[in-house]
């Protein structure tokens, strides 16, 4: 393996590694996440923004904007059920 595609992958699990499909239970809207430690997590979203997002981002882009309650607690709930790992 070359230093490019080994460091290819390295860049691919660090951004992918430790994801899952979760679905928003307020919207349905699916992103990838992920937990690196209780108090981080990464958020990928798939397409657009939900409406709620959208609604507090007021026109600035959606990633300014923290979070959404609804889709925190959809994935506390995957970890709580082991559909996500913090890793």
């Amino acid at each position: 393996m070359t230093k490019s595609n080994a460091a290819d992958g390295e860049r691919r699990d660090h951004l992918e590694g430790g994801l899952a499909d979760i679905g928003c239970d307020g919207c349905g809207i699916g992103v990838r996440a992920g937990k690196r430690s209780a108090m981080q997590t990464s958020v990928q979203w798939r397409g657009h923004a939900c409406e709620l997002i959208a609604e507090v981002a007021g026109g600035r882009p959606t990633a300014l904007v923290p979070t959404c309650p609804q889709l925190r607690e959809s994935i506390d709930r995957a970890i709580r059920e082991g559909r996500l790992e913090v890793s």
